[in-house]
C-alpha cells in the first residue's frame, strides 16, 4: 500500500517482474488496503507507514490480528522520524522496516526471507 499512485505502481510492476509468480495488488490508502487483504490474503504486504484513511500501522496490527504469518514491510520516506515516534508496537507488527528511497535488492532480500515457520 502507497499513497503515491506512481510510486504505488512502479513498485507493483518491479515486484511482478522480479517474481512473477506473485499475484500484486495497489492500493492508495489504508482502508483500500484492508479491503484488498479481507479478499485476497496475501502473504506479504508492503505498507507505506503514513497513508490517508488508515495508516500503515494500523493496517498492519489488523493484518496481524487476522493473519499472524503475513510477511509486513514497513515503508517510510522519513523512517528515522517514523523511529522516534513510534509507539512500541511496530516492532511487534511488522517483520521489516525499508527507508525511501530504497534499493531493490534490499526490498528483494526481504521478500526473499523465509517466513515463520
Amino acid at each position: 500500500m502507497e499513497d503515491d499512485k506512481d510510486s504505488c505502481e512502479m513498485l507493483v510492476l518491479i515486484v511482478r517482474r522480479l517474481y512473477p509468480e506473485l499475484v500484486t495488488y495497489c492500493a492508495g490508502d489504508g482502508k483500500t488496503g484492508w479491503e484488498l487483504f479481507r479478499q485476497h490474503a496475501p502473504q506479504i504486504v508492503i505498507t507505506d507507514l503514513s497513508m490517508p484513511e488508515m495508516d500503515g500501522l494500523q493496517l498492519a496490527i489488523m493484518i496481524r490480528s487476522q493473519q499472524p504469518r503475513t510477511k509486513l514491510i514497513a515503508l517510510s520516506a522519513d523512517l528515522e522520524r517514523a523511529v522516534q515516534q513510534r509507539t512500541g508496537h511496530e516492532t511487534l507488527v511488522f517483520d521489516h522496516f525499508l527507508a525511501k528511497p530504497f534499493h531493490f535488492k534490499a526490498l528483494m532480500a526481504v521478500i526473499d526471507e523465509p517466513g515463520p515457520a
